[in-house]
Formats: structure tokens, sequence, C-alpha cells
């Protein structure tokens, strides 16, 4: 269980039972993160004092948790059953009969709303936590909006967790070069985890999600302990650039195939991560995206579809966190099961070869 605490200091910070405010119209809080993640530094200034609670960490979780209180969540994720599947990779599954794969298309006329800035009242919008953009100034600071930035990114709650603290991250405006991929946008969300500073945080991204308002969006939540994929054996595909100090892995003895980029240098890992996704995107192959390590490590799992279910795997079920509808399957889930379900949406070798190259290339020419 990940909890919050109360931020006392320069810091204008409101507990539970004090949300924050959203009067009429299209408005909300605006963090803005420190100019310490404009670029490549991981430096954080977001603690109200050495040592002490982190700002953006505290403000998130504050508001999620508001927003549980006041009965918004369809069920208490922090009550359904878990248990580590027997073998080892240690795969988590999760026994919960309300979930369900929601997507907050439910706030298509908020979207709309921002992006033409026409009023609109905000009491529908519960969910809505606040925003985060770039901010120029050494520390965060946090500031009511008039309108929204145009480089910005919504923090949504899910009214439908997979656990704690789970959020929809959506661009404010859409990118008018493409709807599907923004590099801006990937960059602010590593920037995000590396401000929150708490080892418990993921993001998530998954290309085979239906674009919300013209957006595609990321996700986000709170995962006690790490995810299995997280424990996986890595072995070194690219070291060859250290100016950007960015590393390419593959994992080995993983059912799914994935490659693992790790840099200090957020800029860096946003740009290759970017440069690849696209080119994905333009050979029409699905992939999802685990951030970790606050934000300084992202998992790239190319992917093929279900012939069976005729789905994706979700981000998480990728890393090894699997969701189960029914006490039964919860009960009979297996590692040989889940192993073969990840396998069957691995790439083939040959294509995964031609990703490696695809990635060292990629990062040599960013030089």
């Amino acid at each position: 269980m990940v909890s919050a605490s109360k931020v006392e200091g320069e810091y204008s910070l409101l507990s539970k039972n004090s949300p924050l405010d959203q009067p009429e119209g299209v408005k909300t809080h605006l963090y803005h993160l420190s100019a310490g993640h404009g670029n490549d530094s991981l430096k954080s200034f977001a603690c109200s004092e050495q040592g002490g609670p982190i700002l953006l960490d505290t403000i998130l979780l504050s508001q999620w948790d508001n927003f549980a209180w006041k009965g918004h969540l369809d069920y208490d994720v922090t009550a359904c059953q878990l248990k580590v599947i027997e073998g080892g990779i240690n795969f988590v599954g999760q026994l919960n009969n309300k979930w369900n794969s929601f997507s907050p298309k439910e706030y298509d006329e908020l979207f709309e709303s921002f992006s033409s800035l026409k009023p609109n009242s905000m009491k529908s919008y519960e969910g809505l936590l606040f925003c985060i953009a770039q901010g120029e100034k050494e520390r965060p600071e946090v500031a009511p909006l008039a309108s929204p930035p145009k480089d910005g990114l919504l923090l949504i709650a899910n009214a439908y967790p997979v656990e704690y603290g789970h959020i929809f991250l959506v661009p404010t405006t859409v990118n008018q070069l493409s709807c599907y991929w923004d590099e801006r946008m990937f960059r602010l969300a590593t920037k995000i985890a590396s401000e929150v500073n708490n080892a418990a945080f993921r993001v998530f991204f998954d290309s085979g999600t239906p674009v919300v308002s013209g957006r595609k969006f990321f996700q986000a939540c709170y995962f006690a302990n790490p995810l299995p994929v997280e424990s996986a054996s890595t072995v070194v595909v690219y070291d060859g650039n250290a100016r950007l100090d960015i590393l390419v892995s593959e994992t080995v003895d993983y059912p799914l195939k994935a490659l693992v980029f790790t840099s200090n240098n957020l800029k860096a890992i946003a740009h290759v991560v970017s440069e690849i996704c696209i080119s994905l995107h333009d050979n029409t192959t699905a992939y999802s995206l685990l951030i970790s390590n606050n934000g300084t490590k992202v998992f790239l799992f190319p992917q093929v579809k279900n012939l069976v279910t005729g789905c994706f795997l979700s981000a998480w079920e990728c890393g090894g966190y699997f969701v189960y509808h029914t006490k039964s399957e919860f009960d009979n889930a297996s590692e040989t099961e889940i192993s073969n379900r990840m396998a069957s949406a691995s790439v083939q070798d040959g294509a995964f070869e031609d990703l490696k190259h695809l990635c060292c290339a990629i990062a040599a020419r960013s030089c």
C-alpha cells in the first residue's frame, strides 16, 4: 500500500478532505515541473525539505485518495486478492470481478472544450485531478489554470483501477502533425516519472489503445513490488553512445520479447524510444511501453495480435501482472498458461532481430 503525506512549508498542498477547487469553466490546477527536468538533469527540487516527501507524489496521491474518498471508484482495488503465481518468473495475479478496460472516452466533451477553450462546467469531471506542464523555474510550482497549456498532460483518475493511484495522462491538445505520437508528450511523461520520484510509480503506453478525441494517452499507477519483467535477466545490445549515456538491452528467459532502454539522460531516452516507436507505427507493429525506475528505464514490448482473443496484451500484462475476473481463473492461473499466452503475442525471431538492429542504428545516429 502506498500512502500520501501532507507537505508543510512554502507549498500550498491540501489534504484528502480539502480537494483542489475546480471553479466553473475549463480550469484546473497546474503543476509546473522544475526546470531541472527541462533537459537532461535528474536533479529534483520537488521536496519540501531535505529528506521530506516529494511534492508531485504527495499531490497526486492526495488527489487520487480524495477521488476515492468521494466514492467515485467502482471498487477498492487495495482490497482485491493478490497472489504470486508459482514458478521461477513470479507472475502476479489479481482477482477482480469488477475490473474492465475502461478508457477516458467519457471525457470527450472535456477534451473538446480544452481544444476550443469553450467554457464548460467542471462538475461532471470529478476525475480530473490536475494538469502538469514543463516549468521554467528552479523549483516546481502549483498554480490555478485559467486556460489549458498547449503542451500539458491532464491527470484523470481511472474509476476502474488496476492498482492504487491508477490515472490517465492525456495531452491537453492534439499534436497537429499526428494524433498518434508526440515526442514532447513522451518526454513529459518520463519527466513526471522522475519528479514523482517514487519507485512504486510506473507509466504505461499501449499503441493498440483506441484514440480518445484525437489523443493517444498514457496510464500510470503504483505497484508496491517490482514487476516480474523488471527482475528478468538482460543482455546488452548496444552501449556505444557514451555522450548520451544510453544502454539498450534485451530480456532473456522471459516469455515475451522485450528491449530495455536505460539512461539518466531523460531527453536522450525519450528521443531514441520515440524514433523507434514511430518506425514501429510506420510498419504497423503494435507495442507497449513501461516506464520505470523514476523515468530512467523504458521497456519496449513489440507484439502481434492474439489470434484467439483478437487482442494485444496490456503494458502491465507485458510486465507480468494479470487481472482475473473469476475465482476459478484466478485459482487455476499458472506460469505455463501465462507464458504460453505471452509467447503467442511475441514477435518472430527475425522481426525482433531487425528491431534490435534498428535500435542500435537510431541510438548511434543520435550521438
